[in-house]
């Protein structure tokens, strides 16, 4: 190594403990900046070895200056970076300072990280395919299963929060049928609560059903993307490893077992997936197996959740805009996946006599951003304090409303004038337009608050649920196994990745999001693009959820980004296409 790269290593060091300084709290005589500043030159100096070799290219160098540049900035766009100084130089300064600190501290990583990552999958050359395997399905689909028996005895006859009693109460006849919660899983509910109901008179019998089908749902689906890895050759190791990962969140088995439209959504996502990797590289011939597989799982995607549909869309418009000459057959499948949706969702809904969900909840960022500017006291003109009064006081916006959550906003119109807001849509949308050219920066704000738990790595502020919330039906849990185990069980689940460092990462959407867009580098600098259309659903489930997230960091909000991502690292670093092989 030569002067001059020793000069800028120490430099980049600098900064780098800098950041570390500034963000961690930390004093500027902590002996732990020393060990940050030695590990940074050290890794420095290996990142410049590295670089000298014909493996690392200019899309490598580019995609990590990019990232590097976008999780700076990410990080700190709403991070306190001002060291807890008064005077704006001084905080200038301090904050150029930590950007720039983690700037070279994630170029650097990603530098290393992005190329030992092409040069390990490019050594997965010499694959084989194998022939499906129900029996290997079956496996993995019984493994599942079985560990998910003792949550449901935890928690008999499943959990059932808020909102999946207001589904059932829908079922029971006691509640007004509405599409507020996607009809077409309320009905799914309904037909397994009326066979176990239906065969035993039993509203907790009818629920257990329910409970149960869910868990065979789960079992299969994530068996099948997992035997899917065995046909596409990637080996048992990888294979085994995708098992564990998912056994041993405990999310993953506590969520098999709650009554959410959520995780039948995830795993029609999850087959989706999979079967567009299964098409997009053609593990085998695109056949009957797979059309039908595509159709299924991308329907319901489509009408299990409402942002399903407009990510589903977005996926097939690039996906099959991009490779329309010879996927001719999914593009006939995917206009017939979006009849049928737009099908079930008016129509067929009416005459099931489904009342369509509240308009409010459609309008959950610019409902947020008004309430910023309201509660922040910001100025709005009179005219625009008229009509808003004519939905609800400002008072009772001042007095509730939550930077992290938008249900406040969502009750402002509830407990107001909601007629009125839901026959002035086009006035709500030019107020909502003028207020935010006044006050820009509290639109950012708002919009970032909201959010930021989807983008960014920072802890869930929601992550599983036990047993059944209080209601007006009569309902609670039966436990089979209750007492200290049972307080001990969840009090694992619920605390056990904020105690763990690494491990907590994995109930993280904002670092998965990351990683997605890593993986995505990693596809890029290989020459492997084909493989991006994979991602395609995950990324475009994440955008909706910029757009309309009712809390910053629930995590089945953002499950299946969290169940996916563990697949397309392994299609990333371990699986080869035909073409690839032949290279």
């Amino acid at each position: 190594m030569n002067k001059k790269n020793i000069i800028i290593n120490l430099i980049m060091c600098f900064f780098m403990s800098f950041a570390w300084m500034n963000i961690g709290g930390l004093e500027s005589t902590n002996i732990l900046l020393l060990c940050v500043f030695g590990a940074g030159f050290i890794v420095l100096s290996y990142r410049d070895a590295l670089v000298q070799k014909d493996t690392y290219n200019k899309k490598i160098r580019l995609s990590a200056i990019v990232l590097g540049v976008l999780f700076s900035l990410l990080y700190a766009c709403f991070a306190d970076l001002s060291g807890g100084l008064e005077n704006k130089v001084f905080i200038l300064i301090y904050e150029i300072s930590t950007v720039a600190g983690l700037f070279f501290m994630f170029k650097t990583l990603l530098d290393v990280g992005i190329l030992k990552a092409v040069e390990f999958a490019d050594e997965k050359k010499n694959l084989t395919r194998n022939a499906f395997s129900l029996k290997l399905l079956l496996l993995y689909a019984c493994i599942i299963d079985v560990c998910c028996i003792p949550f449901l005895a935890l928690n008999f006859p499943g959990v059932l929060t808020v909102d999946s009693l207001n589904q059932l109460g829908q079922v029971m006849g006691i509640v007004e049928r509405s599409d507020h919660h996607p009809w077409i899983h309320t009905a799914i509910i309904g037909l397994f609560y009326n066979i176990g109901h239906g065969l035993t008179g039993s509203t907790y019998a009818g629920i257990a059903c329910y409970t149960v089908f869910q868990i065979l749902m789960v079992g299969l689906c994530v068996g099948y993307a997992i035997e899917c890895m065995y046909e596409a050759g990637i080996g048992r190791g990888v294979r085994n490893a995708l098992l564990i990962c998912f056994i041993m969140l405990p999310y993953n088995l506590m969520y098999a077992v709650t009554m959410w439209k959520d995780i039948l959504f995830t795993m029609s996502v999850l087959v989706f997936t999979i079967t567009v990797m299964r098409i997009n590289d053609s593990v085998e011939k695109t056949g009957t197996r797979d059309s039908i597989i595509f159709v299924i799982s991308a329907l319901f995607m489509c009408v299990l959740r409402h942002n399903g549909f407009y990510a589903f869309i977005a996926t097939v418009v690039i996906w099959l805009f991009i490779k329309r000459k010879t996927l001719k057959r999914y593009i006939v499948l995917s206009a017939a996946v979006i009849f049928i949706s737009v099908l079930c969702s008016g129509p067929l809904m009416k005459a099931c006599k489904v009342a369509p969900g509240e308009y409010v909840y459609n309008m959950c960022m610019p409902l947020q951003q008004i309430g910023r500017v309201i509660a922040t006291g910001e100025d709005i003109t009179p005219q625009q304090i008229q009509w808003l009064e004519k939905v609800n006081t400002l008072d009772y916006v001042r007095a509730g409303f939550d930077v992290q959550c938008a249900d406040p906003m969502f009750a402002w119109v509830l407990d107001g004038d909601e007629e009125y807001f839901d026959s002035h849509k086009a006035e709500f949308i030019k107020i909502w337009i003028q207020i935010g050219v006044k006050h820009p920066l509290t639109y950012i704000k708002a919009f970032g608050d909201l959010t930021k738990g989807y983008w960014t790595p920072m802890n869930p502020q929601q992550t599983v649920y036990f047993g059944m919330s209080d209601n007006d039906m009569g309902l609670y849990p039966k436990p089979v196994i209750e007492g200290p185990v049972l307080i001990k069980i969840n009090e694992l689940i619920t605390k056990l990745y904020g105690m763990i460092p690494v491990y907590g990462l994995f109930y993280s959407m904002g670092s998965f999001f990351w990683l997605l867009l890593v993986f995505g580098a990693v596809c890029i600098a290989g020459g492997s693009t084909q493989k991006l259309f994979a991602f395609l659903p995950s990324l475009m489930l994440t955008f909706t959820l910029f757009i309309a997230t009712p809390l910053v960091a629930d995590v089945r909000y953002g499950y299946a980004l969290l169940l996916i991502l563990p697949y397309l690292a392994a299609y990333t670093l371990f699986y080869k296409n035909e073409k690839e092989m032949e290279q």
